[in-house]
């Protein structure tokens, strides 16, 4: 049971993450006028349905996808507020995106060296010598 209500959520979020981006297409055809926010908003949306995906034929989110989110999400309060943000706030702001950049960038690395990565790639290798 549980697993049938996983796979519908999944599908919930990812076609509610649609239809947020089906508004915002609305609000830009609206407006007349294609803003960074609306794109940025876009892209947030699309990294959900991209993780509900791979959630969904993997069983496991890479841990990166949310922090991607999460720099994309920053990146679109820095242009929200613009002007009106103090220079700390706008610090504080970049020194989280650049926090979480390391962050990814670290996860990255360690993917690199863990064991299970290292069998994995021995098994393509092993693959690839048997089809020559």
């Amino acid at each position: 049971m549980f697993l049938y209500v996983e796979k519908l959520v999944l599908v919930s979020v990812g076609g509610l993450a649609l239809i947020g981006i089906g508004q915002l297409l609305w609000a830009i055809w609206q407006h007349g006028e294609i803003r960074l926010e609306d794109l940025l908003m876009i892209f947030i949306y699309i990294e959900i349905m991209a993780m509900a995906n791979v959630y969904f034929t993997r069983r496991t989110v890479p841990f990166t996808y949310p922090m991607f989110i999460a720099v994309t999400a920053l990146s679109r309060l820095i242009v929200l507020q613009g002007k009106e943000t103090s220079t700390d706030g706008l610090l504080y702001i970049s020194g989280a995106i650049l926090l979480i950049s390391i962050a990814i960038l670290i996860v990255r690395f360690s993917q690199q060296y863990s064991t299970e990565f290292l069998e994995q790639r021995e098994r393509q290798h092993r693959d690839q010598r048997e089809n020559i």
